[in-house]
């Protein structure tokens, strides 16, 4: 019986067609954009990220400066609760309850994609504001492990050139869709289907994380401890084969490789990307083989990411009530760009709200996440999708607003 992992992606699949054409030699699902810099410089061009992202499905980790307006539509013992679940200090409600340390102090991650974005404005040494392409704006600060993703060069690339930008010269970066006559084919991204413990799922590929270009190579050691390597380009298929891998070039060549980080168990994971889904991690442990193919060639480009929306959600609550109306999901989530966190068996997914139907918690550490396509994951662990959640605000009509803990949610489906 199919898992719920291969239901999913075997209907992702009749979605996508899986019928890929050959890419265009003018391929326009490059990071593209005017760098403007403090002393009016521009410079125009394909744009590689602090974070080695090419792609506008890429994503951007950061976090958004700390707002505590959100407390506000929480009263005093919501709060604590809150912040004793945080590991927060003990709250005095009798002396300064609402002083600034003492609210839960997590961090709070936005995740999008680069095809989201309007444009990325400097405003510090390692912080920026983000505007949607509806307008909206968040204030960013980097995130955990994620610290170069702001504050660091970027490149941009200028007739065949490539020009290294420092952050403090940046102004701002206003990314637009990429021309048709860009010459990009040697820049060629890894796009293929990554079979796992729970089903195929097909996309643009960061192999070992930070592999995801044909000119890439893999390298590793053959049984009698020769060193080789080759690039993805000559590379049609890798299969996992214990704490080494089975290599088949595409001449036909088939060899077994181990002795390094890209071919064994020190991989740090196989990311796979796609507007239609967002971007899963797949662990080691849950890699079974690659099979690379031909990107699409359409449906990729700037314009394909539609303008945000704010989510509206309908909330059935375990006490049998129902709220509906604009919401802010674990007091956090606003845009339907942004994307939810959650994980399984080795798999980790982050989705956009946009390709979400509902979200029912199961369990403690859980929740039955519904896609749009009908299928469901089960996703657990993260804050996102477990005991760990914020909970959800909802403004009703009149200016009124509700604010349901977690714990009381039974099901939110969004429009």
């Amino acid at each position: 019986m199919m898992g719920v992992y291969a239901r999913l992606i075997f209907i992702l699949g009749s979605f996508l067609g899986m019928v890929l054409k050959p890419a265009k030699a003018q391929y326009q699902g490059y990071v593209y954009g005017e760098v403007v810099l403090k002393n009016k410089q521009t410079y125009t061009g394909p744009i590689k990220w602090s974070g080695g992202q090419r792609l506008w499905s890429d994503v951007l980790s950061v976090a958004k400066s700390t707002n505590k307006n959100v407390f506000k539509y929480l009263d005093g013992s919501q709060i604590k609760r809150l912040s004793n679940e945080e590991g927060g200090r003990e709250i005095d409600w009798k002396f300064m309850s609402l002083w600034e340390d003492r609210y839960p102090r997590r961090k709070k991650e936005i995740l999008c994609r680069f095809g989201d974005i309007d444009f990325i404005h400097v405003t510090g040494s390692d912080k920026a504001q983000i505007y949607f392409k509806n307008g909206s704006k968040v204030r960013a600060v980097p995130y955990k492990d994620e610290a170069a993703e702001l504050g660091k060069s970027i490149v941009v690339y200028v007739g065949g050139d490539s020009k290294t930008i420092k952050w403090d010269e940046i102004s701002r970066v206003n990314f637009r869709n990429t021309p048709k006559n860009s010459r990009l084919g040697r820049w060629a991204p890894l796009y293929g289907t990554v079979h796992t413990s729970n089903g195929p799922i097909t996309g643009f590929i960061q192999w070992n994380r930070y592999k995801y270009l044909n000119a890439h190579k893999l390298s590793g050691k053959t049984p009698d401890n020769a060193p080789v390597s080759y690039a993805f380009a000559h590379i049609a298929r890798i299969e996992r084969q214990g704490d080494q891998s089975l290599v088949q070039l595409r001449s036909g060549e088939s060899m077994l490789l181990g002795a390094s980080d890209d071919v064994s168990s020190a991989n740090k994971g196989i990311i796979v990307m796609h507007p239609l889904y967002g971007r899963v991690l797949v662990e080691w442990k849950a890699f079974r083989s690659l099979t690379l193919q031909a990107q699409p060639s359409t449906g990729l480009d700037y314009d394909s990411y539609p303008e945000p929306s704010r989510l509206y959600a309908t909330v059935h609550t375990t006490d049998s009530r129902t709220y509906k109306g604009t919401c802010m999901f674990d007091l956090d989530e606003e845009w339907n760009v942004e994307m939810l966190d959650g994980n399984k068996d080795g798999l980790f997914y982050q989705i956009p709200f946009y390709y979400i139907s509902s979200i029912a918690p199961y369990r403690q550490r859980y929740s039955k996440v519904r896609l749009r396509n009908n299928s469901t994951l089960l996703l657990g662990w993260a804050n996102d999708v477990s005991d760990k959640n914020w909970g959800v605000i909802i403004w009703l009509p009149n200016k009124k607003y509700q604010y349901i803990p977690w714990n009381q949610v039974k099901e939110i489906s969004f429009r």
